[in-house]
């Protein structure tokens, strides 16, 4: 006969102590999970909340630097240079934990990078003589950039391959077998620019050289015609793309008299220094305008940034773009919205 042997009170109370002690354990575990994910959703929550308060702020901030550009645009008739030192004086609120600031500026003082090739997808030789130009007197302001001849070939045929609509490449260009080689690939744009920021993937573009060249480019919608630079508000590089011969006197000169009286025939005062070609290109007002600016609820920021354009009576948003940083310094990535992910809305733009 088998007899059964049992454990004695000890070993069984023994383990049950165990048994106890791991479903206290694992119940804790579980209470502090879900604690965990409790307190991210309030934050998540918390930061989603500040960020359609600060996407407020900003339309706030919008409107109001577009009532002001109609109410300057409307009494002036025109867009110059003083003008546009009293925009950028800009806008700044502050209350509690909360902050608004920004301004607008004129972007026809730039030089627009969808100029460079025509509506039907062509190079226009003369815009790319004044990119070149303009890269070349960026390069004489900054000699720490040690930009060559050779560079800049490479910098204007690879921005012009990155507009137009073929797949052929620039003999100082780039296109898809270039930019398919790097250590990370892409490809060409092959299409109009949306962003100034596009031109720190074209071919020979450094980012020291992008940092020079960005406060004198624009990216600006594409209509029917070019778009023309307004002499009453470019900048001196810009001004220095006119002509050959257009020296840093020069056009530091043309811009203090612009200050002082806006210009209205660039030929009267252009002492035969502008290439006679690029007077069509010249204009005296403006109908593309920037917004710029940001909101602070707490340790988040929200950048904005708005094209607006002006058709004489009202001006009107065309592109909108919207970014958020965290400002904590907190590592913590479910507080944080990138910019690409915040949205963007723009008007298209189709080649005739």
């Amino acid at each position: 006969m088998i007899r059964r042997r049992h454990g004695s009170p000890l070993q069984q109370a023994g383990v049950a102590v165990i048994t106890a002690l791991l479903v206290v354990t694992i119940a804790t575990i579980l209470a502090v999970e879900i604690a965990w994910n409790t307190n991210l959703d309030l934050r998540r929550t918390a930061g989603v909340m500040a960020y359609d308060q600060a996407r407020e702020y900003a339309h706030f901030g919008e409107s109001v630097a577009i009532g002001e550009l109609e109410r300057l645009l409307q009494e002036k008739q025109y867009y110059d240079r003083s003008t546009d030192q009293q925009a950028r004086r800009g806008l700044s609120i502050a209350q509690d934990d909360k902050s608004l600031a920004g301004g607008f500026s004129d972007l026809q003082g730039r030089f627009n990078l969808n100029n460079l090739v025509t509506r039907q997808g062509k190079p226009d030789e003369l815009v790319v003589k004044q990119y070149r130009r303009l890269i070349e007197a960026v390069a004489s302001l900054n000699p720490e950039l040690q930009v060559g001849p050779a560079e800049i070939e490479i910098i204007v045929g690879s921005t012009v391959d990155w507009i137009d609509p073929d797949s052929t490449a620039d003999f100082n260009g780039a296109e898809d077998d270039f930019y398919t080689s790097e250590a990370e690939p892409y490809r060409a744009a092959n299409g109009w620019f949306t962003s100034v920021s596009e031109l720190r993937a074209v071919r020979g573009v450094t980012p020291e050289i992008y940092e020079a060249l960005k406060p004198q480019l624009a990216a600006l919608p594409v209509g029917s015609q070019h778009t023309l630079i307004n002499f009453n508000t470019a900048s001196v590089p810009v001004l220095m793309s006119l002509g050959d011969n257009v020296s840093l006197e020069n056009a530091s000169r043309w811009q203090e008299d612009s200050l002082k009286k806006p210009v209205e025939d660039v030929q009267l005062v252009a002492e035969g220094l502008i290439d006679p070609a690029m007077v069509p290109y010249i204009g005296y007002t403006s109908s593309y305008f920037e917004v710029t600016g940001f909101v602070s609820i707490g340790s988040n920021r929200l950048d904005m940034y708005s094209l607006l354009e002006w058709n004489g009576q009202v001006a009107s948003v065309r592109l909108r773009r919207f970014g958020v940083v965290e400002t904590s310094g907190q590592e913590d990535p479910a507080l944080e919205i990138s910019g690409d992910a915040t949205g963007e809305f723009s008007v298209g733009q189709q080649r005739e």
